[in-house]
């Protein structure tokens, strides 16, 4: 078997996204390497944090190669099965202590392995999302009784979200919301939601900077996690002169994330050569983008930025060509997470505040990284039968045709 037909057999859809893929993959497989240092103190391994990543990796890429080859009729059906599981799996770790990990119910703990349900909820709530849209379309574009639809289902996962991450359950909320402004929901209902959206994020703010710190009585607990939003939100745009002589930078993860940063200049350190992942606690994770401009510089972080937008714009150009309304939903969807999810964390590891959002597919992980194969598995898949649509339309007529 010859080494282009080989290609064709394994890598199918849209190239570009493969493309995109594999350098997103060799660039997350260099910089968590080298960003693990501390986990290789912590267990005594140099070779086991690599090895869990790269294992990751390669199941991922078995995943798409599986997913590629669905139809996205199977893919729709799949909606109800991934947004029951993700619901499940939310309401299982708030309800099993032992699943907390430093207070936290994020995690479901299987014994050899953990998963976030989170992801599977977000998955799940953005294919529900593209499917509700698809069978409510009228002639202007999606029909007002979808909106009530999409509230129900979405409702209580982020309500349980938001509990545990304020900033995926923003998230989630806005690329729901672009979805629908995508797929054209009365103008009156979008200006609704977004007039809501803000009156609630204001109160919001308000009673989170009024709650007192003495609220926080237990570690890990909801009272804990409202104290954190509070001072977060405090230090944002924080203009007060810091002490040189008192300041305990050690302490600040986000020091050592600018120090990163300020060092790279335009070709950075080289890769394996980053001086501050060790004093960056996850480094390899909620700060990896920092670690990848030290070690790559400017250039490097500029490239990233180009092969996340690189993706929106190829899911942009699947749903333009898609004759299904829910595979065209659903690419501009799974493009909207992706991204917005990626330029969040890049804001966190240059901006003002800091909160747990991984790198899609470069940060280190096993349930973020799985997920977000499926992902691009679903993107092929989509790519895969448009590119089999635009074939019969374009095929020449027959001679019988013709006549």
């Amino acid at each position: 078997m010859g080494g282009d037909k080989l290609k064709r057999i394994l890598f199918k859809g849209d190239k570009i996204i493969w493309a995109v893929f594999f350098i997103i993959c060799a660039i997350s497989w260099v910089e968590v390497f080298s960003a693990t240092s501390r986990q290789i103190s912590d267990n005594g391994s140099y070779w086991l944090p690599i090895i869990r990543h790269t294992v990751f990796l390669m199941g991922g890429i078995c995943v798409i190669l599986i997913i590629q080859n669905f139809n996205t009729t199977h893919i729709k059906k799949m909606t109800n099965l991934i947004y029951w599981a993700g619901l499940i799996g939310l309401i299982w770790a708030q309800l099993d202590s032992g699943s907390k990990i430093n207070g936290s119910a994020r995690w479901i703990n299987l014994g050899l392995f953990t998963i976030q349900p989170m992801e599977f909820a977000k998955m799940g709530l953005v294919m529900m999302t593209a499917r509700i849209m698809a069978e409510r379309q009228g002639e202007f574009g999606t029909d007002g009784t979808a909106l009530k639809e999409i509230a129900k289902y979405s409702a209580l996962p982020i309500l349980i979200i938001l509990k545990e991450n304020l900033s995926s359950a923003a998230l989630l909320l806005i690329a729901i919301y672009m979805m629908m402004y995508i797929g054209k929901c009365p103008n009156k209902q979008l200006l609704q939601i977004a007039g809501a959206g803000i009156l609630a994020a204001g109160l919001g703010v308000t009673a989170i900077l009024a709650t007192p710190d003495s609220f926080a009585t237990k570690e890990g607990g909801f009272g804990s996690k409202v104290v954190t939003w509070k001072h977060r939100i405090q230090a944002i745009g924080n203009s007060t002169p810091i002490d040189p002589d008192t300041y305990e930078i050690d302490d600040d993860q986000r020091a050592h994330a600018n120090m990163a940063i300020a060092s790279s200049h335009f070709f950075g350190c080289g890769p394996g050569n980053s001086v501050q992942r060790d004093n960056i606690p996850h480094a390899y994770s909620d700060f990896i983008y920092a670690i990848i401009i030290e070690e790559l510089g400017l250039i490097g972080g500029v490239v990233v930025i180009l092969l996340y937008l690189t993706l929106l714009y190829r899911c942009g150009k699947i749903a333009n060509k898609s004759d299904s309304a829910y595979s065209a939903y659903l690419a501009m969807g799974i493009g909207i997470i992706i991204t917005l999810q990626a330029m969040l964390h890049m804001y966190i590891s240059v901006g003002d505040f800091v909160t747990g959002q991984p790198l899609p597919l470069m940060s280190q992980g096993g349930t973020s990284v799985v997920i977000n194969c499926v992902y691009i598995g679903m993107l092929l898949s989509i790519s895969r039968h448009t590119a089999k649509n635009e074939t019969v339309t374009t095929e020449p007529a027959t001679d019988i045709e013709n006549k």
